[in-house]
């Protein structure tokens, strides 16, 4: 006798690479965010991870790099919360908006960065 193997009644759950990455992104209300200097120009951040951050592109190119430094407002964090590192431009979208990436980044610097991104969507949730 031959007997049909049930059919798992368990449903799978699907879920995008790019969601799960957005968790870990804070992405900034019009106007909001920081400034910073990037190859001597200001330019705000729009949206930041531990891996990087966006903005506006005001004339630089794929590949430009330069070493920045910025000072975060965490909230009920009580140590040094400024950030150093090297930022390089991946790409730059149709928007006209530079993706990049930190580099000669330390593990401190990363964690800070995800403590700060942390605090922010608490407190988003919180309003």
């Amino acid at each position: 006798m031959f007997w049909k193997k049930k059919q798992p009644l368990i449903d799978t759950i699907s879920y995008e690479l790019q969601d799960q990455r957005e968790s870990y992104r804070y992405h900034f209300k019009n106007g909001q965010g920081f400034h910073f200097k990037f190859k001597e120009k200001k330019v705000r951040v729009l949206n930041i991870c531990a891996d990087g951050l966006a903005f506006e592109n005001i004339g630089f190119r794929q590949l430009d790099h330069d070493v920045i430094n910025f000072t975060l407002d965490i909230p009920n964090f009580k140590g040094d919360s400024t950030f150093s590192a090297e930022l390089k431009i991946l790409t730059i979208d149709k928007n006209n908006i530079c993706h990049s990436n930190f580099e000669q980044c330390s593990l401190e610097q990363h964690e800070l960065i995800h403590k700060y991104v942390l605090e922010l969507q608490k407190d988003d949730l919180a309003h």
